[in-house]
């Protein structure tokens, strides 16, 4: 598929799309977050290893070329390095995490609402990985989702020395809605199901039975979760909220109460 058919069928060719600032995500050292270290090299035998490298080259060559669009206040024409850009660089409105979730928008965002799971929250993969499927963190979360190991073998992924299924786009997606479907219902709030997600359930349990709410705000406000968790989950609303669909992140689940009681592992 040629770069301007891909534009077409996304929509990017207006460059309309509405700019998602991730040049913060950076800065923080999350649990299912990507590092700063060069892209893991996926394995030969792995079939969607051909499809990243496409889509990410899809990417960076329509970056590039808008690099060298851009005119500078005297008029000359702005150079660009044509080597990879980095998840900060941003030009014409986009960031190069934001290309790439465009890009990938057609192809998650139903497998999302299969699984019950509000498609915008597609918006999870940037802050996670900036697109890029063969993302690695330093805890060992990898994937376009950041994917703890044993997360992925709960939710049916193959993860040993000889297939790493996190790097599938669509069996990872697959994995990531089911447990963010299974957060929201043990939790009742996406707030709260995004907290898990990045800290882990047992985590937020504890903070709620100890703050003895479940309102996901008086938990940030009592620093009752870890800072980069409070940090994490408005990055992702902010980012969901510029896909440009309603979204359901706000509601709360009907059978959710404060005297829900979470199993909680004792110290």
């Amino acid at each position: 598929m040629s770069n301007s058919t891909i534009l077409r069928a996304t929509g990017l060719w207006r460059l309309g799309v509405p700019a998602i600032v991730f040049w913060t995500v950076a800065s923080f050292s999350w649990c299912q977050t990507t590092s700063s270290s060069p892209r893991a090299s996926a394995s030969a035998t792995q079939p969607f290893a051909g499809f990243d490298d496409s889509l990410s080259k899809a990417a960076d060559t329509l970056l590039v070329s808008a690099a060298l669009a851009t005119e500078t206040p005297n008029g000359k024409t702005q150079s660009a390095s044509l080597a990879m850009p980095d998840e900060r660089l941003r030009i014409g409105g986009l960031s190069a995490a934001a290309v790439r979730l465009n890009l990938l928008r057609p192809a998650i965002e139903p497998i999302l609402r299969s699984h019950g799971v509000p498609a915008d929250l597609a918006a999870v993969i940037p802050v996670e990985s900036g697109g890029r499927a063969t993302a690695l963190s330093p805890k060992g979360a990898r994937g376009l989702w950041q994917l703890m190991p044993d997360t992925a073998r709960r939710y049916g992924l193959r993860v040993d020395e000889t297939q790493d299924d996190r790097l599938n786009q669509f069996k990872a997606t697959h994995a990531a809605a089911g447990y963010l479907h299974d957060l929201y219902a043990q939790f009742g709030d996406w707030k709260l199901a995004l907290a898990a997600y990045n800290t882990g359930e047992a985590n937020v349990g504890s903070a709620i039975l100890r703050a003895r709410t479940q309102d996901f705000d008086q938990l940030t406000n009592r620093r009752m979760l870890p800072l980069e968790t409070i940090r994490y989950v408005p990055l992702v609303l902010a980012a969901a909220a510029t896909i440009g669909q309603p979204s359901a992140l706000g509601e709360r689940h009907s059978t959710a109460s404060a005297a829900t009681v979470f199993a909680v592992s004792a110290p």
